[in-house]
């Protein structure tokens, strides 16, 4: 069997692939995501394991990697393969550079780094022929966006547990809240600014349905888990207006929920559009993630959170994990990076702290 590249050299050229989640794909063409997917088919299928890459999206593919190992029991090693993009980074986002073991670029720790690890890992198993587990990678698109990647593997895969790869500083994460995005759109009448009065002002609606949604802020800051804190919502983007000269007639405005587990996200729209009324209409979600609520006592869970030497613990972010809980797989997140650090213009990842994750999940793979 031939030689395969290590741990870095995976990292560093997953990071030199530019797959901006947000990033139009041009019709009949591949994206970013697409060439991650390649390249990893390429490792893996190399070592003999069977591949498989699907599309979710046009140009936008999932990869599953399959190493059976004849075992009775299968983990799911999921990372999504998107970005956020990198226009604050100074210098190209996409060359990436070691610095004293630490590697910058854009993607490095979320989450190409738990990528490398999963590979890694599946090489070593397809090796080796050594576990206690049969193994899957999901390599999955568009996390960033809308979840759709993950979406795709929860219903096609089956698995005794699914470990999503993010930025956890090697604990596991078997709680965190889930995350809703949607658009309030408000709609007037326009005309000449030198007689607004015969027009109907839809930034002024706007304000109006902002701030009823302060005002659902501040109701749902009383709403508390014990570990999570409180629900949320806010309004993060706000846009309308033709010209300085006209009384405008529509206006838009992007909400972010954070919600807790046990939330229906249905009913949480219905909680604006009580508080909004008639001054905005509230569009179809655009993001839907749920909360993730894992059992801490369950077997695997434990195991895992034995291998890491961290514990158990629980995030404010929503993750691609609760995807695969819904379908009834229990999902945790676990893998190398500082979540602060993601989506910055300084995000890096320790290359030793990747090793790190490789050694935790050699542990608890028994390999």
């Amino acid at each position: 069997m031939e030689a395969h590249p290590g741990t870095k050299q995976i990292l560093m050229e997953l990071v030199a692939i530019p797959s901006v989640g947000q990033v139009p794909v041009p019709e009949g063409r591949e994206g970013g995501e697409a060439m991650v997917c390649r390249y990893l088919a390429g490792l893996l299928e190399s070592a003999g394991v069977d591949c498989q890459m699907e599309d979710v999206l046009p140009g936008r593919p999932n990869l599953y990697a399959h190493m059976d190992l004849r075992c009775a029991r299968t983990v799911i090693l999921s990372a999504h393969t998107d970005t956020v993009p990198a226009t604050d980074w100074e210098g190209d986002p996409f060359r990436p550079e070691d610095k004293d073991g630490v590697i910058f670029g854009r993607g490095s720790c979320d989450t190409k780094a738990s990528l490398a690890a999963f590979t890694a890992v599946m090489l070593e198993a397809a090796r080796e022929k050594a576990g206690e587990f049969n193994l899957i990678l999901a390599a999955v698109c568009d996390e960033e966006v809308s979840f759709a990647g993950s979406r795709a593997a929860a219903g096609r895969l089956r698995a005794d547990l699914a470990i999503a790869g993010e930025p956890s500083s090697l604990a596991v994460v078997h709680r965190h809240k889930g995350v809703m995005r949607f658009v309030l759109e408000a709609r007037g009448r326009s005309y000449h600014s030198s007689t607004p009065e015969k027009g109907d002002n839809a930034i002024y609606r706007m304000s109006r349905a902002a701030l009823a949604v302060e005002r659902l802020a501040y109701d749902w800051q009383q709403i508390r888990d014990v570990d999570l804190g409180p629900r949320a919502i806010s309004v993060t983007t706000v846009s309308g207006g033709q010209a300085p000269n006209i009384v405008p007639d529509l206006c838009r405005a992007d909400v972010d929920v954070r919600c807790l587990p046990g939330d229906r996200l249905e009913d949480l729209l219905e909680e604006v559009r009580a508080r909004t009324g008639n001054e905005a209409a509230v569009l179809a979600p655009y993001m839907e993630g749920p909360a993730l609520d894992t059992d801490p006592e369950h077997p695997l869970v434990r195991r895992l959170a034995e291998a890491s030497g961290r514990g158990l613990t629980c995030a404010p972010y929503a993750t691609d994990a609760p995807q695969y809980a819904s379908h009834g797989i229990p999902a945790v997140v676990f893998g190398p990076g500082d979540v602060t650090l993601a989506h910055t213009p300084r995000e890096h990842i320790s290359l030793a702290e990747v090793e790190e994750s490789v050694g935790i999940l050699r542990r608890f793979l028994g390999m």
